[in-house]
């Protein structure tokens, strides 16, 4: 199937950032754009220290805005900077055509890549709580433009009223679905804590690697589970996926979170906030960085604000360096470095993150009594567990592995002499 890309120009106003830090958000929207099928014909910018109220643009940025328009024959004009129901449609009726706003470009890739019903109910979610306030305002501005008859100011009065009900209703019903699939994902996560195996989670900006990581250590480790799905776009990936991993006789789940990226939406934080329980819950973080990006540290500063927004900025963090094969010189770099795409030096990443799990290993002999059994088969996930031998007392055991699943035992340890 072919699929037809339309054009459109890329605005934005460069508010009290600086002129790199700027251009990396305006290049970051036009992958965006690209994400969307939007093919970015030119880029028209401003400076300045706030943005026009009225219309975003001053008056000569917005003609030469209406002249471009005019002379590309674009679809539409595509703003970096979020708009008001009120900026937007002044913008679009001297342009020409018609006008949207990063967050709606987010918006609508989040609604096309969404995959379960958990992703697809909280996109419509953060949908309907950004349309909801522009809707009543664009209907109430209409109303005023109409005129000051009572009749008309009733009529208006009652359309914002209906749209308000509408969309607040359903904003309502798919809170309720999303507690219900909350309530079973909390369930399953009660399962697997019942396991006591640690939490890893990997995190960082979109398009970083997160799931071409989760993949090599599926095809390289004694892991359950299939691969995940990974492409080279921005939220290629929404739903949380979790897999068990195993690597040097030791064991945990490790979940593939949804990307970051700046200034992410207010509404689909919160409506992402479930989705991101996984970061929260997790034992360690696993921050995977493209360090072939020019501003790879811009977004290791973003990641680092958004885990903080969500709850998780004292999480332990492991940061490992991901797509070195696109380098040509790495001496520069300090720290973990690897090639999720060529499996190169992923050993090291696996070490590192086992090292941070299981900080210190112990081992010891102990006795124990036939009431207790099921503590071994508790925590012989998380421990390596040899049977000495049985007898009437009960089972003895040595047991090594992680000092805190270890000190479980502590009151039927014996000593080497007692065996």
């Amino acid at each position: 199937m072919i699929i037809l890309m339309k054009n459109v120009i890329l605005a934005g106003v460069c508010i009290k950032d600086d002129a790199k830090v700027f251009q990396m958000k305006m290049d970051e929207c036009i992958a965006l754009c690209n994400a969307c099928q939007l093919n970015v014909v030119e880029t028209i910018t401003q400076s300045a220290n706030s943005m026009n109220t009225i219309s975003a643009f001053r008056k000569g940025k917005l003609d030469e805005l209406r002249i471009l328009v005019e002379e590309l024959d674009v679809d539409f004009v595509v703003f970096y900077n979020s708009l008001s129901v009120q900026m937007a449609e002044r913008i679009s009726a001297v342009a020409g055509c018609n006008v949207i706003d990063r967050t709606a470009l987010i918006l609508d890739i989040f609604s096309s890549r969404a995959r379960s019903r958990q992703a697809k109910l909280q996109t419509e979610m953060a949908r309907l709580q950004y349309d909801l306030p522009r809707l009543l305002n664009s209907d109430n501005d209409r109303e005023r433009e109409r005129g000051g008859g009572v009749t008309n100011r009733g009529s208006g009065e009652m359309r914002s009223a209906i749209v308000a009900r509408k969309y607040q209703k359903r904003i309502q019903d798919l809170k309720k679905e999303l507690k219900k699939i909350e309530s079973q994902r909390q369930m399953d996560e009660r399962r697997r804590s019942k396991t006591l195996l640690r939490r890893v989670a990997l995190v960082g900006y979109t398009n970083a690697g997160k799931s071409s990581f989760m993949n090599c250590l599926i095809q390289n480790t004694e892991a359950s589970g299939n691969e995940v799905f990974e492409k080279d776009m921005l939220f290629a990936t929404l739903d949380t996926s979790v897999r068990k991993i195993v690597y040097d006789k030791k064991t945990f789940f490790l979940y593939d979170t949804v990307g970051f990226v700046s200034d992410l939406p207010h509404t689909l934080v919160e409506a992402f906030k479930s989705t991101l329980d996984a970061a929260r819950d997790a034992d360690l973080l696993v921050e995977i960085v493209d360090v072939s990006d020019d501003d790879y540290e811009t977004k290791m500063e973003v990641t680092e604000n958004t885990l903080r927004e969500i709850g998780a900025g004292e999480i332990p963090v492991l940061r490992i360096f991901n797509k070195v094969d696109l380098l040509k010189d790495t001496s520069r770099l300090e720290g973990i470095c690897v090639s999720a795409k060529n499996g190169d030096h992923m050993d090291r990443a696996m070490k590192e993150i086992l090292k941070m799990l299981y900080p210190s290993e112990e081992s010891m002999y102990c006795l124990l009594p036939y009431g207790k059994i099921y503590m071994f088969d508790e925590y012989r996930q998380v421990l390596q567990i040899d049977v000495v031998k049985q007898d009437e007392e009960g089972m003895t055991l040595y047991l090594q592995g992680p000092s805190d699943y270890i000190h479980a035992f502590d009151l039927y340890q014996i000593r080497e002499g007692q065996l």
